[in-house]
Order: structure tokens, then C-alpha cells, then sequence
């Protein structure tokens, strides 16, 4: 009598997230009262007899469904599910619209079959399952709605008040019939794809929409970055300028009392450690020019290595393999950039690994484009670490050796190169990162 599937927000998914599940939940609520409703008005008003029993009964399906429904919705939300969050599993709506299109056929079968006017509620059914549903399932409910027509057209309870219709149920399928059916099956076929293909399009907008909104937010925090590297690299400059003269000063001051030689090595080692800071600040000055401007230079992997392994604590415990393949290809990228990103990828290795333990960087070519492996000696991770690498400031590293943004950084300049960037970890078994950087824009 009533259709058990009513038109839903109109922010559609072929996977059900929890908003549309909700909406979904209360339409079917105002589905049993417009039954209800509906029936009082047939049975008083209009003064035609209906079999209450069997409509109540099937009115109960729906109620009792929903109720179950309902407290699944709950606990779904007692364990954290988000509005915009995805069903962990879309079965459960797809049956229940099986149930409706059921309960439907059944209210139709007990009030005239398809002379029922309200028989045109099957088409509400199909295109709400191609819009909410995946393709796989809106084909169901098509499929179980054509055979459902195709039971009413062979048997159903007359209505005397409809006995003059040609669809009335007599067991055989005359050619009227046969030519409802077929023309139901084709406008619900059309309506199916045409929902569908629709609904796919517009998801996949969505996410091309979104990806385009993420990959904007991440230039401006890089441009933010750059800029605060470069800032920051001008405003070091003075102190480790003033700390140098002081440090050299006092080196020579030491020399002239014939101070002890650990004493000496400490003066040097602070003057080493200075040198060290501006060859850092002095990348990060250039580095921030060059990330933003995406300068880029067709250069080799073994010059793209040379450059990553500077101003690396301990270079000496890299050892850097290079396949043939690899040295014949050119990639056209931001050295300075991609440099610095893989550079924090090998620190992270030498960090993770113990200091007697080596690490290996290895160089392939796979499908014309560079692969380039990291290989550590550390405790490895486990899955819920894999999880949030990558993460702004999150990081295991021991407070004061690290702020959790070099892995971040990486990432974002991996994805301005169509980069690809994943992790192989077990515990125990150290950490290998492996990137692949394509070649075909050279």
C-alpha cells in the first residue's frame, strides 16, 4: 500500500555511511505509520473491506525490523561510529530493503495484486537500492521486484472494487500482462543503471573533490613549513655566527695555556658540531626556495644519493648499492626536495638501528622508474605504529630526538611526485621504506 523505502538525504553513497543508515531508520518508522494511516482511510472513509489481519501482520514485520534495526544504529554509535562513517557492513540495509520489497508484494498480494495503484511503488524501491546500494545489491532488489511482479500478475486476492482491471491475477499471463511485465522490467533495468552509474559518478566526485581539497591544505602547511625553515635558518644564523668566533677564540686561548688534550677534542668537537648546523640551515634555506618553486633537474641516482646522504649523522654506516638499470635513468625532479625527504627516511633508519648495525640504501629501476629501499637493523614496529606513520608529530623517537614531522614531510613531497611511499615492519625484524619515484615526466 505504501512504499517501505522513501526517498533518503540526498547525499547519497553506494556504501550506507551512518547518517544515510539513520535516515534510512526513521523513514522506514514514517513507512508503518503511512500504512497505517493509508488503511484507516481505505477501511472507514472509502468503505472498502481489507484483510486487517494479514495487512497488521506484515505492518508488524516492518515495525519489529526497524526496532532491531534501531538499537543496531545505537550500538554503533555507543562504540564511536561518526555520521559520515561507513557502515561496517552494508548487508544489513540491503536485506532490509529485501524485507520491504517482501512486505510490499505481500500487502499487494492481499489487496488486489497489481490493479493496486500503489503497485507503482515498486520503481521507489528500485531507485532508492540503485542510490544508497552497491551496483551488486540494486541488481538484486531490480531482480526480486520483476519476480515479485511476476508472482502477482499469475495470483493474488481480488478486490471487488478492482475487478475490472486487465492485471487482475487469473493464473496465466495474457498479453496485457505479458506487456506490463516486460515494460516494468525495462523501465526498472533503466532506472537501476542509470541510478547507479549516477551515484558512482557522483561518489568518485566527491572523493576527486576531496583529494584536491587535502592536496591544497597540504601545499599551504608545506609553504607554512618552508617559510618557518627559512626564517628560522635567518634567525640561527647570528647566534652560531657569534658561538663560532667564541668557540675558535677559545680554541686558541687553550692552545696557548696548554690545556689538555680531551679538553682540546671537546673544543673541536663543538666547532665540528657548528659546522654541521650551517651546512643544515643552509639546505633548509635553499630547500624552502626550492620546494615551493618546484624547480626541477633531470639528474641521476647516483648523483639523487650523494646529494640524500649529506649531512647524515654516521654517513659511514651507509652502505648504498646501485643496480645497472638504475644508472641509465634519468628522473627530472626537485633535487634539494625529494633529497631532504629521503634523507629523513635513512636517518630514521640510522636512529633505528644499533649503532654497530649498518643500514642498506638500495637503487632499481622497476617499469622505467626509480625504487629506492631503506633498509634498517631496528626493533621494527608493530601494525597500530604502521598505522599512524606519517602522522604530524607523532613519533617514537625518545623526547628530544625527534618531533614527529619528518616522516609528514616526506610524504607531502612524495605526493606532490606522484610518489609512492610504504612500509614493510615486523617486530624484531627491522623496517624497510620503499619508494618508488616515477621517471615518465622526464
Amino acid at each position: 500500500m505504501i512504499p517501505l523505502s522513501p526517498l533518503l538525504h540526498p547525499h547519497v553513497h553506494s556504501h550506507p555511511t551512518l547518517e544515510t543508515a539513520i535516515w534510512f531508520l526513521h523513514l522506514r518508522w514514517v513507512a508503518v505509520a503511512g500504512q497505517m494511516l493509508t488503511m484507516s482511510v481505505v477501511e472507514w472513509v472509502l468503505d472498502i473491506k481489507l484483510p486487517q489481519s494479514g495487512m497488521l501482520t506484515l505492518m508488524g514485520v516492518t515495525a519489529v525490523t526497524n526496532l532491531g534495526y534501531s538499537l543496531w544504529l545505537q550500538h554503533l554509535r555507543k562504540n564511536g561510529l561518526q555520521a559520515a562513517d561507513r557502515l561496517p557492513t552494508y548487508q544489513v540495509v540491503s536485506s532490509l530493503m529485501l524485507i520491504d520489497l517482501a512486505v510490499l508484494t505481500g500487502m499487494l498480494f492481499l489487496t488486489g495484486g497489481l490493479a493496486n495503484p500503489f503497485a507503482l511503488f515498486y520503481f521507489v524501491n528500485i531507485a532508492v537500492a540503485g542510490a544508497i546500494l552497491t551496483p551488486a545489491w540494486a541488481w538484486s532488489v531490480w531482480f526480486v521486484a520483476v519476480l515479485s511482479v511476476t508472482l502477482l500478475l499469475l495470483r493474488s486476492q481480488p478486490l471487488l472494487e478492482l475487478n475490472n482491471s486487465n492485471l487482475q491475477a487469473t493464473g496465466e499471463l495474457s498479453l496485457p500482462k505479458l506487456g506490463y511485465l516486460v515494460s516494468f522490467a525495462a523501465c526498472g533495468g533503466v532506472i537501476t543503471y542509470f541510478v547507479t552509474v549516477l551515484t558512482g559518478e557522483l561518489k568518485q566526485r566527491e572523493l576527486a573533490l576531496k583529494e584536491a581539497e587535502d592536496a591544497r591544505v597540504r601545499n599551504r602547511q608545506l609553504e607554512a613549513l618552508a617559510t618557518l625553515a627559512a626564517g628560522a635558518a635567518h634567525e640561527l644564523a647570528s647566534p652560531l655566527s657569534t658561538i663560532a668566533v667564541v668557540a675558535k677564540e677559545l680554541s686558541r686561548s687553550l692552545e696557548k695555556n696548554g690545556a689538555r688534550e680531551t679538553d682540546m677534542k671537546d673544543v673541536s668537537l663543538i666547532r665540528s658540531e657548528l659546522d654541521r648546523c650551517r651546512q643544515i640551515l643552509d639546505r633548509m634555506t635553499i630547500t624552502a626556495g626550492e620546494a615551493a618553486g618546484e624547480r626541477l633537474d633531470a639528474i641521476t641516482v647516483d648523483r639523487f644519493l650523494d646529494e640524500t646522504l649529506l649531512g647524515l649523522r654516521e654517513p659511514q654506516r651507509v652502505k648504498v648499492t646501485v643496480a645497472d638499470a638504475a644508472k641509465l635513468k634519468k628522473n627530472l625532479l626537485p633535487l634539494q626536495a625529494t633529497a631532504q625527504a629521503i634523507r629523513n627516511l635513512v636517518q630514521n633508519a640510522l636512529d633505528a638501528s644499533p649503532t654497530h648495525e649498518d643500514i642498506i640504501v638500495r637503487a632499481e629501476l622497476v617499469d622505467s622508474n626509480w625504487r629506492i629501499l631503506v633498509i634498517d637493523r631496528g626493533e621494527g614496529m608493530t601494525a597500530e605504529v604502521l598505522k599512524r606513520v606519517g602522522e604530524p608529530f607523532f613519533t617514537t623517537k625518545e623526547p628530544g630526538r625527534g618531533m614527529g614531522l619528518g616522516l609528514y614531510l616526506t610524504q607531502n613531497v612524495l605526493r606532490r611526485l606522484n610518489a609512492e611511499l610504504k612500509f614493510t615492519s615486523r617486530p624484531g625484524q627491522g623496517t624497510t621504506a620503499e619508494i618508488l619515484l616515477p621517471t615518465s615526466r622526464q
